[in-house]
């Protein structure tokens, strides 16, 4: 394997090689992917429902391939620090951060695999899931964030409460209800809240947490196409989680204020 200054050396290489090639060409392939999205983002503001879908789809795609050769770079210089602090050149203390890199690797693989599966129009199985697996589950994908944030999760569920359901999206949509929860609150202050109890034939799953809230028309908002309320974003991965609790027919609730936090209830039916 590479050292880390080899590596170094090949990437200070490519970037000014990258410099070079855009010094001399203004309309190189960077330039060109950012102006045909922005142009894209554009034109499918005007277009009906079909179309638009249509042009995420092929924006998937383009972000799909995108994506996928600087994830290989940082997974091979992952791989190089990893093995330089087994053999003692570099700290020990390093090895929960090359595992929390690699956690992560994975975890963009996944997501990158499950965007060309639902592009290729593939429909995904439903049947009888444990709530309780999923919210499990779903914690141990964030649990690299709860551990830099040092943020206190309280569960208050048990096993064995079923729903119809699809694990590996249900997963998707409580992670990123998760995700947005942890960035909300507050380093080593934060806390979050996770119940599940039955009301007649429906199941409800509470996330509650005591970070930052929202004026209630930034919660009103909070799962539409193209919205965001942080100062970064893109605001897709609320809007995938509505399309995901859409598909399973839940139901969705939330409250918020500036200062106290946000509280989202999810309703499922209950699987007899």
């Amino acid at each position: 394997m590479k050292s880390i200054k080899k590596l170094y050396s090949e990437d200070q290489h490519l970037q000014a090689k990258a410099h070079s090639v855009s010094s001399n060409d203004p309309a190189g392939e960077t330039d060109v992917l950012a102006k045909t999205l922005r142009s894209n983002d554009e034109a499918t503001r005007n277009r009906p429902a079909a179309e638009r879908l249509t042009s995420m789809e092929d924006l998937a795609r383009v972000i799909i391939h995108e994506v996928r050769n600087p994830l290989t770079a940082i997974s091979l210089a992952n791989q190089s620090l990893i093995e330089e602090v087994q053999f003692g050149d570099l700290p020990a203390s390093l090895h929960p951060l090359t595992t929390i890199i690699s956690k992560n690797i994975s975890r963009i693989e996944s997501l990158l695999k499950d965007l060309l599966y639902v592009n290729s129009g593939g429909e995904p199985e439903f049947k009888p899931i444990d709530i309780s697996e999923v919210i499990d589950e779903s914690l141990g994908k964030a649990d690299d964030r709860i551990f830099l944030k040092n943020v206190d999760v309280t569960r208050s569920y048990n096993p064995g409460i079923l729903v119809m359901g699809n694990f590996e999206n249900l997963t998707i949509a409580f992670l990123n209800i998760l995700v947005n929860a942890i960035e909300a609150v507050k380093e080593n202050e934060g806390r979050i809240w996770i119940t599940v109890f039955r009301v007649k034939n429906e199941i409800r799953v509470v996330f509650k947490d005591n970070g930052s809230g929202m004026e209630p028309d930034v919660a009103m908002h909070m799962f539409d196409s193209d919205f965001s309320g942080k100062m970064r974003g893109l605001g897709i991965g609320l809007t995938h989680v509505m399309e995901i609790l859409s598909s399973h027919r839940a139901s969705i609730s939330v409250s918020s204020e500036p200062g106290t936090g946000t509280l989202i209830v999810l309703g499922f039916r209950a699987v007899q």
